[in-house]
């Protein structure tokens, strides 16, 4: 658990393909790339064991992360288990073209769901050209809104349902590092309403 892995080379990973687009892929991966993916695919099943049992309301769970896998694949994993999940807000300082990929294969899974992406203004601004390309994936969604502004949190809200939710508080962003990142999980709705409350207002403001 404590173990923590070399860095991934999310470069050598090929998007995954829905729907028609599926149909252009490459037959067989290369050598490179299968290495690549099962190294991923390792990572995300750590991430998975992460939380074994969500919390109850009321209850919260600390954990902490190993660095061999990012806060993206904890959040891909926890969905999946939601199956009310209406709306899924996350504030991160930044993000990669990886975490983007994810997010859209849980869009275009959970119908219907809601997304809320915040950014940092830095990252938007260090890194345009990735943002722009996010912006387009993102946005092919309905019900998806990508703001940048001047934030360095980061946190994750799961609306569940009228009377629950569930957060995470961490020192995590959605990309991966090798870093000791500390998790908290709190099945609260009145904390999950207020996060809600000032991320919704940040993402209003925002003026691309």
């Amino acid at each position: 658990m404590f173990t923590a892995s070399p860095p991934l080379e999310f470069g050598t990973i090929p998007r995954p393909a829905f729907g028609r687009d599926a149909q252009h892929l490459p037959p067989h991966a290369t050598p490179l790339k299968a290495k690549a993916e099962a190294k991923y695919r390792r990572a995300a099943k750590t991430a998975a064991e992460l939380l074994p049992e969500l919390p109850e309301r009321g209850e919260v769970v600390h954990a902490l992360m190993t660095g061999s896998y990012d806060l993206c694949q904890v959040i891909t994993t926890t969905v999946p288990r939601l199956p009310s999940l209406r709306h899924l807000r996350i504030a991160t300082l930044c993000y990669s073209k990886r975490n983007v990929v994810e997010l859209c294969g849980l869009l275009d899974i959970r119908k219907g769901m809601a997304l809320t992406l915040l950014v940092s203004a830095f990252h938007r601004e260090h890194n345009k050209e990735l943002h722009e390309w996010a912006t387009g994936e993102l946005t092919a969604f309905p019900n998806v809104k990508l703001a940048a502004a001047r934030t360095h949190c980061k946190v994750v809200c799961f609306d569940i349902a009228k009377d629950d939710a569930m957060v995470f508080e961490g020192s995590a962003n959605l990309r991966s590092n090798r870093n000791r990142e500390q998790l908290s999980v709190f099945r609260d709705i009145k904390l999950h309403d207020w996060h809600c409350s000032w991320i919704d207002e940040m993402v209003s403001q925002d003026d691309g």
